[in-house]
This record gives structure tokens, sequence and C-alpha cells, in this order.
């Protein structure tokens, strides 16, 4: 089959019912009626409105998740009184499982007949005079009802399904992959996702994106390490793909040239393998894990300081000798596990210290002062001088048993997990096949090439 002719019949399937539609539709007015009722208990000034995927008409079939917006005027603190307006429409509702959760700042959400309804402050602003990150949601909503066909929605759920398929979909920091909104404006850019996979095989690094003629003075907020540029629509100098990582990028652009190839509905279902997956017992031997008690804090500050703490202690035991190769994370309900693929348990019988160069006089002097009990020197072919040393072989084991000592100050870990740190779990090898949920999932992500399993 050609590409678009499997995702013509994805489409069939994604496209929510009327009786979903009913029924979503008779919460989302619920939402909207319990935020303004709940402004109106408060005796605050403001209005609600609905944006996200819902108001947009692109949710996919069995995943609807209702946004309700609070603008506030400004002056308001939204963390305390933007807070109360959204626990308390929530309440009025009869929302379970509410939790608060962080973006650029704090909001609440909640489950309401199965569906996960959010309630978001903001403020209530001309545009272009931003106060908080989410000021501009209503603007965006406004965007897109303004653009959006019925095709078009099809083309922006067969986009989603197939980030979400591949691991991709999804801003939070956890999956540092293409928030909704980001997909919404490619499309439309592109004008469908097959499209959009062609353009995305010969994006450029640093490559702007953008859908709207820029003004002339453009110059966008470009963050460190962003890869590509794509300006926001009311608001061109912020940069949609700010967020997405190096890792969500690449397996977009992998999966979409392998599809195009070898265009099958499994992509719409499953990552896509990119090489040949290994089983997790092939990478079990050079792996080590650490596994933790997963904190209770909000999603988005845990997964934040879990990356940190990872590249922290992969940078500590590559200063040890120990090269780390990849590493991937996974979690069950009570524990978060991070595998790390080495290529090697043991390391370091032979240490080599590097001196300076042979024509150095002074430093020659002392290097060879200082290495006279510790075996030979060397003098490489560029005249650098090396000591060598032979010692007792190191374990992975043992350094990062070490490190979680005190890993704040020895591995640059994150402060936040300090204290599940020092009370971690160490399984190396053969023994996180045994383990927890969390660990099985974790050798899985390195097997099969998964950040995130």
């Amino acid at each position: 089959m050609r590409p678009e002719e499997v995702v013509e019949e994805v489409k069939a399937r994604l496209r929510p019912s009327p009786e979903e539609r009913e029924r979503v539709g008779g919460i989302a007015s619920r939402a909207l009626n319990a935020a303004a009722r709940a402004l109106a208990d408060l005796g605050l000034e403001g209005e609600a409105r609905l944006g996200g995927s819902y108001a947009h008409g692109t949710w996919l079939a069995g995943h609807a998740d209702i946004d309700v917006f609070v603008l506030l005027q400004p002056g308001v603190n939204l963390e305390d009184e933007g807070l109360r307006v959204a626990g308390r429409a929530l309440d009025i509702m009869g929302a379970e499982r509410v939790e608060r959760k962080y973006a650029e700042h704090p909001y609440l959400s909640g489950k309401v007949d199965g569906i996960d309804v959010e309630v978001v402050p903001c403020y209530r602003v001309q545009r272009g005079r931003w106060i908080s990150a989410a000021d501009r949601s209503p603007y965006h909503t406004e965007y897109l009802l303004a653009r959006l066909t019925d095709a078009m929605r099809d083309e922006i759920r067969v986009a989603k399904a197939f980030m979400i398929a591949q691991g991709v979909y999804g801003a939070e920091i956890k999956v540092r992959g293409f928030s909704g909104y980001l997909v919404e404006v490619l499309v439309l850019k592109y004008g469908g996702l097959i499209e959009l996979m062609r353009a995305a095989t010969s994006w450029r690094m640093g490559e702007v994106l953008a859908l709207e003629t820029l003004p002339a003075d453009f110059r966008p907020q470009q963050r460190a390490g962003a890869l590509i540029i794509v300006p926001d629509p009311v608001d061109p100098r912020r940069n949609l793909g700010a967020a997405v990582s190096a890792w969500s990028l690449g397996r977009f652009i992998a999966s979409s040239e392998a599809f195009l190839e070898h265009p099958r509905g499994e992509f719409f279902e499953r990552q896509a393998s990119l090489g040949r997956p290994l089983e997790p017992e092939d990478v079990a031997p050079n792996s080590i894990t650490l596994v933790i008690e997963k904190p209770s804090e909000p999603e988005d500050i845990l997964w934040g300081e879990l990356w940190r703490t990872v590249r922290g202690l992969s940078r500590y035991l590559g200063s040890r000798g120990f090269e780390v190769l990849a590493y991937a994370a996974g979690e069950d309900d009570r524990t978060i596990a991070v595998s790390l693929l080495l290529d090697s348990l043991r390391c370091c019988r032979v240490e080599l210290r590097r001196g300076p160069h042979i024509m150095m006089a002074e430093a020659r002097r002392q290097f060879l002062d200082a290495s006279k009990d510790k075996g030979p020197v060397w003098i490489d072919e560029n005249g650098r001088m090396f000591s060598t040393l032979i010692a007792e072989e190191r374990s992975a084991f043992d350094e990062l048993r070490a490190a979680i000592r005190d890993p704040v100050r020895i591995a640059g870990a994150s402060r936040g997990l300090e204290g599940v740190l020092r009370s971690a779990r160490i399984l190396q090898g053969m023994e996180a096949l045994h383990g927890d949920e969390s660990a099985r999932k974790s050798l899985s992500g390195l097997a099969y090439g998964r950040q995130l399993a």
C-alpha cells in the first residue's frame, strides 16, 4: 500500500463517534459552567474558556481530555487565587484524583466520569502582553478555530497517533516531545501528515519552520540545543520546538523515513524498530540499574530532576573510566528505574595518567618525579608524556554505590532526589531481569533503543 492509503485507513478509527462526542461534550459544558461558578463563588473577576485538543476538535477517539482556562485579571496571584478557582471548579464537578501539576506555573487536574479535566489559571491580557506562559492559550484556540477544517483535523489526529506510537508525543519533561499545539501548527504548515513526514526528512539543524510570514525584525527566542525553530503563530518570538529533545526529534524523523519506505498500519500502534532490536537478556550483562522509590511530587518536576541526575551519574562514571553507551528509564506504580549500558562493568586495571609535553622542562621534571614509583612513563608520537599504573580493577557497582552516598556533591545529582538516591537499590547485570517491573522496563528500553520504556 501507498503511505496515503495507510493513513486513510487509520483516520477512520481515530475519529470520535457521535456518541463519544456527545458524552465528552456534556462533560466539557459541565467543566466550563463549574469554572464560571467558581469565579462567582470566590468573587473574582474573570472568565472561563475551553482550550486544547477538545476545543480544537483534534482529540483522538478514546483519548479525550478537557482543558479549561480561567482568565483572571492581571495582578491576581495565579498560584494562590488561580488554584483556589481551579480547586473549587473541580470540587463542583465532583472530580476524583485531583492533582497539582506544573507547566511553567501550577494548575490542577482531576477525573470527571473517567475523563481528564485540567483547570489552568492564566491572565486575560491583550495579545503580545503576556504575563504567564498560559496567557497565549486562548489565542491559540482562536487562531486554530479560524483555520482548521474537518479534513485537517483528521490529518492532525493521525499525526498525533503516529507520534504517540513512536513515543515522541507530549511536551512534558518526562517525554520532551511534540506538544499537541506544535503538531497542529506543523500539520497546518505542510497540509497533512505525509507532507510533514517528507519535509521532516530534509530538515536542517536550526531551520526555521514558520507557518505565517515572519516580521522583518524576527529574532526567535532560541533555547540552547534546540534543533528546529517553529515560531508560534500568535507570538513569533516563541519557539514551539525549543522543548523537543534531540532524541524525540530524531526518533520522529527516522520513524517517518521508515514509514514512507515501508508504509504499514503498525507504525500507528507501536514504536518502529530502528535497526535490529535486542532482547533484554542481550543488554543485561553490560548494564547497571538504579531503582528509587517514586517521590510524591509533580511529574514534570520529578522527571526534570531525574534526567538531570542521570546525566550527572553518566558524567561521574565517565570520569571514573566507565563509558556509558546509552541509558533508559522505566517506571511502575511504586518505583522508577534507570538502566545504564556500559562498555564494561569493570574497569581500569591499567590506568593512564596524561602528563606534559616532553619539551616542557620544569613540568617534565615534576611529572617524572611524581611518576617514579607508579610504573613506566611513555612518550607518544606527539611528544606527550603518560605514566601507567597497574591497579586493582574497579566495578561500576562500587563506583555508583559510592556516588549515591553523597549524590549531589559527588555526581551532580538533583538535590530534590538526594533522599531517595541515598536509599536506592543498585542491580547489576542480570539481576535487573528479576527485579522490579520498572527495572525490567528500563532494560527493555535499552534493548529496543527507547529512552523511556
